[in-house]
């Protein structure tokens, strides 16, 4: 489980899953893959281990949590 924590929650991103939960609450954070996203193309040096790929990929999107454009996951987080 990678813990951190961000201005508007603390965030769990479960390793093998990718799946992620906000505190307070444990509440589930649904963030998906969007169709035209250009970053699954991207060659990594640990390819091959999706799961990593999606852990390291949310980690980096909810550094910023209150930078969010997309209304869906804004939405969320409020």
């Amino acid at each position: 489980m990678v813990v951190f924590s961000e201005e508007l929650h603390e965030y769990r991103i479960h390793i093998g899953s990718g799946n992620v939960l906000m505190e307070p609450g444990s509440r589930y954070l649904c963030i998906v893959q969007g169709s035209g996203d250009t970053a699954a193309n991207l060659p990594l040096p640990f390819e091959g281990d999706r799961i990593l790929g999606v852990v390291l990929s949310k980690a980096l999107l909810l550094v910023n949590d209150t930078q969010f454009k997309d209304p869906t996951i804004a939405r969320q987080l409020s």
